[in-house]
């Protein structure tokens, strides 16, 4: 059981939600700037700050990585609060001792933390290392379950986009450089993956980028809100993308990474297929799920097929939830925005 006070916990995320890190965003982001980090690193590596922020005022000592650092010394240069420990004496609380993975199970976004779980290849692993992985990969997963409420595993938002602004994403994707997009392959073998707490099976469809009118819908303040709201804790943008499918791709059944606990998808071009969400595997631990994909292949039996029209919305907490999308009938391209909590 987690010795931390959850109490305490929101009290110190309240805190931090009230320092405004918009000028050292802004310096990171500048493409004309010392930086000229992406916006889905300066997305991450600000809510994993927060998260640091939150423990060290709790009283762990973590060490961060290179870019949370930085990210610290800019706000403290701008003129921001520096990180310090509560009063544990007048909270009449203890330090925290609790590791991060007890507060943050949904896993952590900067990669270098991400590392610090020691995973080899599966040929490399003995049973007795794997089984021991997997324990701690279905604690995490178990942990971060026991976080969510059972009602809300995907919403449906109507009238999402204007027909304009639907026109203006629509134009974004001619002016993306073709080259710039990226394959996404899925896993390699299915399976779980116990360093990222996920499901994998193969898929293939292209990530393309992210236009400005894209990027605006993801970090609209009113829709994090309603996010944040509909989750119950508060809830951050990570990454936004242009999803291309052509005729034949799909996307294997999976849970998503921490980057993606809750995905926002509309359609921006052509008729996508249904994303098929396997709502009744939502709450099952991390070793059936996996023997599950291994049993089912790629395209499970079963699940709830979600169509969205043109102009609407499906959330989906993907991070619990197994998803496929079948293989494609024809050309379509959605527009796909991804958040994680705070806590």
């Amino acid at each position: 059981m987690p010795t931390f006070s959850p109490e305490a916990v929101a009290m110190s995320a309240a805190l931090n939600q009230q320092i405004d890190a918009g000028p050292v965003r802004a310096l990171l982001y500048d493409a004309g700037g010392k930086y000229r980090w992406p916006r889905f690193r300066v997305n991450e590596v600000e809510l994993e700050w927060r998260r640091w922020r939150i423990r060290r005022h709790l009283g762990a000592a973590d060490d961060p990585p290179a870019s949370i650092g930085l990210f610290e010394k800019l706000i403290v240069s701008g003129g921001g609060p520096a990180v310090s420990a509560m009063d544990f004496e007048s909270a009449g609380i203890a330090p925290l001792t609790d590791g991060y993975d007890a507060m943050f199970p949904q896993g952590p976004l900067v990669t270098k933390a991400l590392q610090g779980r020691v995973v080899r290849a599966p040929g490399e692993r003995d049973d007795e290392d794997y089984a021991r992985l997997l324990a701690e990969s279905t604690r995490r997963r178990d942990a971060y379950l026991a976080k969510l409420d059972n009602d809300s595993f995907w919403w449906h938002i109507d009238d999402f986009v204007s027909a304009e602004t639907l026109r203006r994403c629509a134009a974004e994707l001619d002016e993306l450089d073709p080259g710039a997009g990226m394959a996404f392959a899925g896993g390699p073998d299915p399976g779980w993956d116990v360093l990222h707490d996920a499901l994998t099976s193969k898929s293939s469809n292209t990530y393309l980028g992210a236009g400005p009118t894209l990027v605006r819908i993801h970090e609209d303040p009113v829709l994090v809100a309603d996010v944040s709201r509909r989750m119950g804790r508060a809830m951050y943008p990570t990454r936004c993308t242009y999803l291309r499918y052509r005729k034949g791709d799909f996307l294997g059944v999976h849970t998503d990474m921490p980057t993606c606990e809750v995905s926002l998808l509309f359609t921006v071009e052509g008729e996508a297929g249904p994303m098929r969400s396997y709502l009744d595997q939502a709450s099952d631990t991390a070793s059936s799920l996996g023997q599950w994909v291994v049993a089912e292949g790629q395209f499970p039996r079963g699940g709830k097929d979600f169509v969205y029209q043109p102009r609407e919305c499906l959330a989906l907490v993907g991070r619990a939830t197994p998803h496929a999308r079948l293989p494609q009938d024809d050309h379509a391209v959605i527009g796909a925005m991804f958040y994680s909590g705070l806590t």
